[in-house]
């Protein structure tokens, strides 16, 4: 099932991992602004990736980077992928290395950290059905922002052919609270007054799309622990509401 009319994301700052439901791996390429060079494939059904013989992967690099980015990603069912920074990296990969990537693409998370020294990653990538729920692994969890950035701005545009970006105030304190799980309802933009508004919920932290989805449908727990972050395209400015408690 794919998410068209919410998104919700978990941010552990602790972990450096980000949980969402309703964020393609699309999203993620055309937002995150330190784009992966190379990626691994280790559980993905891409029919245009090269092979590595040496370990037994497929791999995408800048001639193929953009077939990867436009393909039917939820086809794919289980999408599974590191970033690394050459070839000589999996040229030389030692079987006990192999072996921690074999344990990610088995397991669905890292053997010991996630970041490894010898591959000079930046993200783990793990998804299912592309946008049915995905978590990363990110060096930096603050990039996430322009993700979370931009799913907000091209929800909001409509047919407006230009939208002034969220202050950095306003984003940093979205992305502060998504640590408690948060839920954008696409579904019910509001269009009034010269302004365009969104409904930004904390439902706390789930980690299961079914529930996620009915409490999405049932709508009853908005009203108060929800904020509306509004843009008006009369002054051009940003607001929300109010404050979480």
């Amino acid at each position: 099932m794919k998410c068209r009319y919410f998104y919700y994301t978990i941010c552990d700052f602790e972990k450096n991992e980000v949980f969402s439901c309703g964020a393609t791996f699309l999203d993620f390429m055309k937002f995150i602004k330190i784009k992966p060079n190379n990626i691994l494939l280790l559980k993905a059904s891409f029919g245009d990736g090269k092979y590595n013989r040496n370990i037994g992967f497929d791999y995408v690099d800048s001639e193929n980077m953009e077939d990867l980015i436009n393909d039917d990603i939820y086809g794919y069912g289980d999408f599974i992928w590191v970033d690394y920074d050459n070839v000589n990296i999996i040229n030389n990969m030692s079987s006990l290395e192999l072996a921690e990537l074999l344990y990610i693409g088995h397991t669905f998370k890292p053997l010991n950290e996630p970041f490894m020294n010898w591959l000079n990653n930046k993200y783990i990538y793990l998804a299912h059905d592309d946008d049915y729920w995905t978590k990363i692994y990110m060096k930096d969890i603050k990039d996430y922002k322009s993700v979370m950035h931009g799913k907000i701005l091209d929800a909001l545009k409509g047919r407006k052919k230009h939208i002034e970006p969220l202050p950095d105030d306003i984003i940093d304190y979205i992305f502060k609270h998504s640590q408690d799980g948060i839920l954008f309802d696409f579904e019910n933009i509001t269009f009034y007054n010269g302004k365009t508004g969104v409904k930004i919920s904390k439902l706390g932290k789930n980690y299961n799309y079914d529930k996620i989805f009915d409490v999405f449908k049932r709508k009853e727990y908005f009203t108060n622990i929800s904020i509306y972050l509004e843009y008006s395209s009369r002054n051009k400015k940003w607001s929300m509401s109010r404050e979480w408690k």
